[in-house]
């Protein structure tokens, strides 16, 4: 699409889309549906990051993405809805009979917010909802609507992407999203392809003189072989990760993707006296 939004307010075509998981648990996704309606989603997010503390430092960082969880208002929940998700039965009078021992079943919830230049679009792979509370009110001098409120929980699903297992609750587009799948957001369930290429550089930034210390290479794909390098060994070296302090001063050590050295990254690591 090419251009940035600066803000987002509304809420707007919302879609469900069954999805059922086949024995190593990917998952299979229906043709999205409408619903009409909608008034309000609301979700916090679950689990937070958590901080394991050893040798008097932060020693591990445990990032904690249990999903989202929340509200969607709608003004009337439609019957497909009820029968395909909630597990209502039908009786051959035409009566919608809850189900005690229906099953859970889970859905993806596509939905947009609107934005400046384009509505952004989003879709959470695995939800699945609570029933609503029975509402009503007595006619007044107005009219106050009552609206069906479904308490909604997302949940990471499984994708194979570059060859490797990825756990994710959710995608949404920005500028960078083609027009092709933007267009097709709510035709099919997006489903994540191959990843960009990537690298970043994790660890400490500085290191005594004759002292060592490991830097780490996350990369895209995992298993992608990493050279690492420095732009002056006269203040510090640099073996597989392992950075050496030479003398004081800075060197920029830099790791990049061996099959394409245009991916890297770099950290400016500073040496002190011994």
């Amino acid at each position: 699409m090419g251009k940035k939004n600066k803000v987002k307010y509304g809420l707007k075509n919302v879609h469900a889309a069954l999805v059922t998981f086949d024995d190593n648990g990917y998952p299979t996704f229906a043709i999205p549906r409408r619903i009409f309606g909608a008034v309000n989603l609301s979700l916090d997010k679950e689990g937070e990051p958590t901080k394991f503390y050893a040798d008097d430092s932060d020693y591990y960082d445990i990032n904690n993405n249990n999903g989202y969880g929340g509200d969607l208002e709608i003004a009337m929940i439609p019957e497909w809805f009820r029968t395909d998700i909630l597990g209502d039965i039908r009786d051959s009078n035409g009566v919608l009979i809850e189900n005690a021992d229906a099953p859970t079943v889970y859905f993806a919830l596509l939905f947009e917010f609107t934005g400046d230049v384009n509505g952004i679009r989003h879709v959470l792979y695995k939800c699945s909802v609570t029933r609503p509370k029975i509402e009503g009110k007595t006619k007044e001098d107005s009219v106050e609507v009552k609206t069906d409120v479904l308490t909604l929980s997302s949940v990471s699903c499984k994708f194979s992407i570059n060859g490797q297992d990825v756990m994710t609750p959710k995608g949404k587009t920005d500028e960078n999203t083609t027009d092709t799948t933007y267009n097709n957001w709510y035709n099919t369930v997006y489903v994540p392809d191959t990843l960009s290429s990537s690298i970043k550089i994790s660890g400490d930034s500085s290191v005594a003189a004759a002292s060592t210390i490991t830097l780490a290479a996350n990369t895209v794909p995992s298993t992608a072989d990493v050279v690492w390098s420095s732009n002056d060994e006269d203040i510090a070296t640099v073996d597989g990760g392992v950075v050496t302090g030479v003398a004081t001063g800075k060197a920029v050590i830099m790791a990049s993707l061996e099959d394409d050295a245009s991916v890297f990254d770099t950290k400016v690591i500073t040496v002190t006296a011994s």
